[in-house]
C-alpha cells in the first residue's frame, strides 16, 4: 500500500502535505509542510491556525541536522575512547579536564611498554576522530569535512539511518515520498519545529498561491510574509499529497509521543548491583 495519496480539494485537512512550508534551518532547502491539526477542528472550523511540521528532503536533513546527530556520537564515542586509553595507559582521565591535547600527547608518546604503545595508539586514532566530527560540525554542508565524517564512520551512518528508518530517532520521522509517484529519496519530518498558517491563508493555499498572489496578500497582512516561502515567480505554493492511514496515526501517535514524555531519574547504580546479585535464586524461596 502506498502511504501518500492525493490531497483533498477542499480542505488542508490533518496529513495534506503542501509545497514551499517554512522551516527555521532549511529555508534554502525548498521544505515542505505535514499538516497536524486535527481533522475534525478542520472540519468544523475550529482552528483559528492551520499547524504543520516542515519536511525536508533527506539529502538535506542528512548534511544539516544528521550531520549533528552523527557528529555528536562520534565525539561522545572518541571522547571515551580516549578515556579508556588513559587509562589503560596508567594516567589519569581527568588529564583531559585539566591538560592540552598536546601535553596528553607528549606524555603518551613519552610511554615505552608495549601495553602503553597501544594504549597511546588508540588514543590518538580516537583523538582523530573526535578532531574529525569538530571539523565537519563547523563545516558548510556537503563541504569535504563533512562528506569524510560519513565515509569515515560507516557504522555510525548506518545505525542513524537504519534508526530514522525504523522511526528509532525521537525528533524524526521518515516518509517515504510527498506525493504520489514522486521518485525520490525521501523525506524527514522535524517533530520538534511547529509552524502554523493563519486559517486565512490556509484557505487560499488550498487553491494554490503564486508569487504575485503571496505578494498581494502580503501586503494587505505583512505577518504572512514568514508563513511560506514564496520569493520568486517559480514557486508555487499547493497541497500535492496526503499522508494516507495508518501511517498519519503512527506519524500523530510518535508526534504526540513525544510531547506528553515524563522524564524521572534513573534507578540507582547500588539498586541495580543488589538486584543483580539476587540471580540466581532458588524459585522455591521466592514464595
Amino acid at each position: 500500500m502506498d502511504t501518500i495519496g492525493y490531497p483533498s480539494t477542499s480542505e488542508l485537512t490533518q496529513g495534506t502535505i503542501f509545497t514551499c512550508a517554512a522551516s527555521e534551518d532549511y529555508r534554502d532547502a525548498a521544505p515542505r509542510g505535514l499538516v497536524i491539526t486535527a481533522r475534525c477542528d478542520v472540519a468544523h472550523g475550529k482552528a483559528p491556525v492551520i499547524s504543520y511540521v516542515p519536511l525536508i528532503n533527506f539529502r538535506a536533513w542528512l548534511f544539516c541536522d544528521g550531520l549533528r546527530l552523527l557528529a555528536s556520537r562520534v565525539l561522545a564515542a572518541s571522547l571515551g575512547a580516549m578515556r579508556s586509553a588513559l587509562r589503560d595507559a596508567g594516567l589519569a582521565e581527568s588529564m583531559l579536564d585539566t591538560l592540552s591535547l598536546q601535553t596528553v600527547r607528549e606524555h603518551l608518546a613519552e610511554m615505552t611498554a608495549k601495553s602503553e604503545r597501544n594504549a597511546a595508539k588508540r588514543y590518538f586514532t580516537a583523538e582523530t576522530q573526535k578532531e574529525a566530527a569538530e571539523a565537519a560540525l563547523i563545516a558548510a554542508p556537503g563541504a569535504k569535512p563533512a562528506a569524510d565524517l560519513f565515509d569515515k564512520q560507516p557504522k555510525q551512518y548506518q545505525q542513524m539511518i537504519q534508526e530514522l528508518l525504523s522511526n528509532g530517532l525521537l525528533d524524526y520521522h521518515f516518509v517515504e515520498r510527498s506525493e504520489p509517484g514522486e521518485d525520490c529519496e525521501g523525506y524527514v519530518a522535524l517533530l520538534r519545529e511547529i509552524r502554523y498558517l493563519p486559517v486565512a491563508l490556509a484557505g487560499e493555499l488550498k487553491d494554490g498561491i503564486d508569487f504575485r498572489r503571496f505578494s498581494e496578500l502580503c501586503r494587505g497582512q505583512p505577518r504572512y510574509a514568514d508563513k511560506l516561502t514564496i520569493t520568486n515567480e517559480e514557486h508555487y505554493a499547493m497541497p500535492i499529497g496526503i499522508l494516507r492511514s495508518p501511517f498519519i496515526e503512527l506519524f500523530m501517535q510518535r508526534f504526540t509521543s513525544l510531547y506528553a514524555r515524563i522524564g524521572v531519574t534513573d534507578f540507582s547504580p547500588e539498586l541495580m548491583k543488589t538486584l543483580r546479585g539476587i540471580i540466581p535464586f532458588n524459585l522455591g524461596d521466592a514464595s
